[in-house]
């Protein structure tokens, strides 16, 4: 008998904790641990979140910038949900007041850019 695995749903995902500081995303139901980013990268992402932050205030745009703080739900079939971390997200001041006070998951929205970890 081979013992088959059930995808995750989005609530199981945001709520499963393993003990350890691990970030995981979610891919297709699936668990995967996120890589921890080399310096450079991290520098680079720091870099754009502040420009976007500074430019976003320069022109008193009715928008934030966040840096990997922001889940994404990229796709939705079935069971097989993928929810993703961005490095670097940009969304509207509307979009922030609808999660700043649960989990931060983008699931009915889309975000206006992300700077993925890739």
């Amino acid at each position: 008998m081979v013992a088959v695995s059930s995808k995750l749903t989005l609530a199981e995902y945001l709520a499963y904790a393993d003990g350890t500081d691990t970030r995981y995303e979610l891919v297709q139901g699936e668990l995967v641990a996120m890589a921890q980013p080399t310096g450079i990268h991290g520098g680079i992402c720091e870099f754009i979140n502040d420009t976007f932050r500074s430019e976003i205030q320069r022109l008193q745009l009715p928008l934030i910038s966040k840096q990997e703080l922001i889940a994404v739900q990229t796709t939705y079939i079935s069971s097989k949900i993928t929810c993703r971390i961005p490095a670097v997200t940009v969304i509207t001041l509307e979009q922030w007041e609808g999660i700043k006070f649960c989990e931060a998951v983008l699931k009915e929205t889309v975000p206006l850019l992300v700077k993925d970890r890739v």
